[in-house]
């Protein structure tokens, strides 16, 4: 008897697992346990289109709660979402994606489909975890913006009576769900996030989101990208908020060159791209980039994240579109799928000047520095070594610097600030948008990577000439 409990308990487990993926048993007409839910008609709607199904041939379960893999699987049925445009280089499993997941299970699939369309799901996501509304309702938000299936809104805020209750990761979903009229409010004015979500709840919000869709589609590829929208497109897809120059307009459509750059110091701040040695490509148009954007470019041409047009130019100053710009990050996206380094790593003295070395060809004596080759290297000293030593070396000319405006110029030693301001004005560095260099920073191997591959575009452009 025992036996045949874990049977049937196994059997009612496995038909709930299923029914957002399997074949429908019947006309949704004939469920019989929907009289009296209010998202009756709307769970209707979506069986009829073949999005949720029922448990039985009788039975919705509106009032069983959701794991995780049901809530997945539910989303990719809904938006839509596929591997058709995917190309793999082996067979892809969920265990890449999920360290929780088994490859063989009913969910597999969608856990893969999730992960290859960004929909940022947690790497330790358990499937079997009931969700809360929050989490649900958070993972909805998310997949529909990731895939560039909702416009960009600045949602109204909305007093929500149970706002402590709330985590804070899933605040903006839960606000921007709410503008979206994917949740209501209770009568009381409150969401209860905690709360397990429950079948008919969740077949609510994915009707209510395909409605919103329905109502408010998503720009035209040709639209261009302001810098707000530019900055919510690269944190949605590689979590990372990149910040916007001082210079540049927020709601103004932003050039291609200022795009490029946004994307790729973003994923280099966030230490998830490798240090390259980039080889310089010839650009036609080259004399119409910023020289602050000319590095960027030139790593993301070697990431294969951007690409030259047929007769070599970038249009640097064209306005990027919203197809450029998807197109960029989804590359953006896939190298670093590819490629992992602990570019946050802080370096010594001697790590920085083997690193010099190694992609500048030149020797670095640190003693003449009186710089301890096991210490942490600063910023500024980094930056001193590096410009006086390619100066040194032949590799780069004495210039006379336009002195930059440095915001926290009375913390840099007064031995450094004459490279401080060359690497400023050879493009080798860049203040933050804030106009500063911070220049006690700790160095980490990537910002160490971008100094080296901006030495290298600055030596292809300044380098002197050659003795006759």
């Amino acid at each position: 008897m025992k036996k045949t409990f874990k049977m049937l308990t196994l059997t009612a487990t496995a038909a709930l697992s299923l029914t957002f993926a399997s074949q429908s048993f019947a006309a949704a007409g004939s469920f019989t346990d929907l009289n009296g839910d209010a998202a009756k008609d709307k769970i209707i709607s979506l069986h009829d289109r073949g999005l949720v199904k029922g448990v039985s041939a009788e039975h919705f379960a509106p009032h069983a709660t959701v794991t995780a893999a049901q809530g997945v699987q539910l989303i990719v049925n809904a938006l839509n979402l596929n591997l058709d445009l995917v190309r793999f280089f082996k067979e892809p499993k969920a265990s890449d994606y999920f360290t929780n997941a088994k490859d063989n299970a009913w969910y597999a699939n969608a856990f893969i489909i999730a992960a290859v369309n960004n929909l940022d799901l947690p790497k330790d996501l358990d499937p079997n975890k009931q969700l809360s509304l929050e989490e649900f309702t958070h993972m909805l938000i998310h997949a529909i913006e990731a895939s560039g299936k909702l416009p960009m809104v600045k949602p109204v805020v909305v007093d929500i009576k149970d706002q402590d209750q709330i985590n804070v990761d899933y605040t903006g979903s839960i606000q921007r769900a709410l503008n979206y009229g994917v949740l209501q409010l209770s009568a009381d004015g409150k969401v209860n996030p905690k709360a397990q979500i429950t079948r008919s709840a969740a077949a609510e919000e994915i009707y209510n989101a395909l409605e919103y869709i329905k109502a408010h589609p998503a720009p035209a590829d040709s639209a261009t990208v302001t810098g707000t929208q530019a900055v919510q497109l690269i944190k949605d897809a590689v979590g990372v908020a990149p910040v916007l120059d001082a210079e540049l307009a927020p709601e103004a459509a932003l050039s291609r060159e200022a795009f490029t750059d946004l994307l790729v110091h973003a994923i280099e701040t966030a230490g998830k791209l490798p240090m390259i040695n980039p080889v310089v490509v010839e650009i036609k148009d080259q004399d119409q980039i910023n020289v602050v954007y000319s590095g960027s470019i030139q790593r993301a041409i070697s990431y294969g994240i951007v690409k030259l047009g047929e007769d070599g130019t970038f249009n640097p100053k064209g306005e990027i579109s919203r197809a450029d710009a998807t197109d960029a990050i989804n590359k953006a996206v896939s190298y670093l799928k590819a490629h992992s380094a602990d570019a946050n790593e802080i370096i010594t003295a001697d790590q920085g000047v083997q690193l010099i070395a190694k992609e500048l060809g030149i020797t670095v004596d640190l003693k003449s520095f009186e710089i301890d080759p096991s210490s942490k290297l600063k910023r500024e000293a980094f930056t001193h070594v590096l410009i006086k030593s390619l100066q040194t070396n032949g590799k780069l000319p004495m210039v006379k610097p336009v002195v930059a405006d440095i915001k926290d110029a009375d913390q840099i030693n007064t031995l450094y600030s004459g490279s401080v301001q060359t690497a400023l004005s050879l493009g080798v560095v860049k203040l933050s948008a804030e106009g500063k260099f911070e220049p006690k920073a700790e160095l980490t191997r990537g910002n160490a990577a971008e100094e080296v591959s901006n030495a290298l575009l600055a030596i292809a452009k300044y380098a002197p000439a050659p003795q006759q």
